[in-house]
């Protein structure tokens, strides 16, 4: 399931030659879109932090650019790099996201949860800023969010409000760039990449138990019977960003085996 080879989305994704800006792109879901992406002939670029840059090797590339999506200087800074490369974006996924571990209510760390507000609600927003001048008429913007925007779970107090924060964000900016441009989100459940394990930029394994809860728990509670896989995300991703979702804006797709209907 796990397999690059295993799904085609060819008949899914934008054609061979559109351009896409993959933000996010060195983390497990934002990897695997630009592998898949590349594969059908998109030009990608990436924007992440430079330490996972470093550790996909692609930290030299002349296609990836280092961001950090929480100061809005290397925001201004990193799309001033991607303005002077030339051309015009035909999509951008944001796949960025972290959790910084847990944090419940009543023992609030207040220094973490401002810097989760930033990486994963005011970051994002600001990369639509800096993206929107650089889209192409009929472009599309793909963001992830997560199924605990919707839902809550304890101890994820500042993650679960920058999500659902996305989630208005989404329909907010879908409705002031229509009728061209369209905006809609991808909101995984658990997905077996290093993010579960503590994420990627910070040095997790992209395989292994899960540090923050238990897999055969939640699998038991997944109507599938199963966590997801890379691969099954990306497919509704490369659809969002497709012509053949040229319809469908504003919209938040949930993509969990059925897990938004276990409670």
């Amino acid at each position: 399931m796990n397999d690059a080879a295993a799904l085609d989305f060819g008949r899914l994704g934008p054609p061979a030659g559109a351009r896409l800006l993959v933000i996010g792109g060195c983390g497990g879901l934002g990897h695997a879109l630009v592998q898949h992406a590349e594969r059908l002939g998109l030009s990608v670029t990436i924007m992440d932090l430079p330490q996972a840059g470093e550790r996909r090797g692609i930290a030299t590339d002349e296609r990836f650019i280092e961001v950090d999506l929480r100061n809005e200087d290397s925001v201004r800074s990193a799309f001033a790099r991607l303005r002077s490369i030339g051309g015009v974006l035909d999509g951008v996924a944001i796949c960025s996201g972290y959790t910084k571990g847990h944090d419940r209510i009543e023992g609030l760390d207040v220094a973490r949860f401002d810097d989760v507000l930033a990486g994963n609600l005011r970051g994002p927003v600001l990369a639509m800023r800096a993206a929107l001048p650089l889209l192409a008429p009929e472009a599309s913007v793909v963001v992830l969010t997560t199924g605990i925007g919707q839902i809550g779970a304890p101890g994820y107090a500042g993650y679960g409000a920058s999500k659902a924060g996305l989630n208005a964000i989404i329909r907010i900016l879908a409705a002031e760039v229509a009728p061209g441009i369209r905006v809609n989100g991808v909101a995984p459940g658990a997905v077996d990449t290093a993010f579960i394990r503590g994420g990627f930029a910070e040095g997790a394994s992209e395989s292994g138990d899960p540090e923050r809860f238990d897999a055969a728990e939640y699998n038991r509670r997944v109507p599938m019977g199963r966590m997801a896989v890379s691969d099954d995300v990306v497919g509704p991703m490369l659809f969002l960003l497709s012509d053949n979702a040229r319809y469908v804006t504003g919209q938040v797709l949930h993509v969990n085996g059925g897990a938004l209907m276990r409670d």
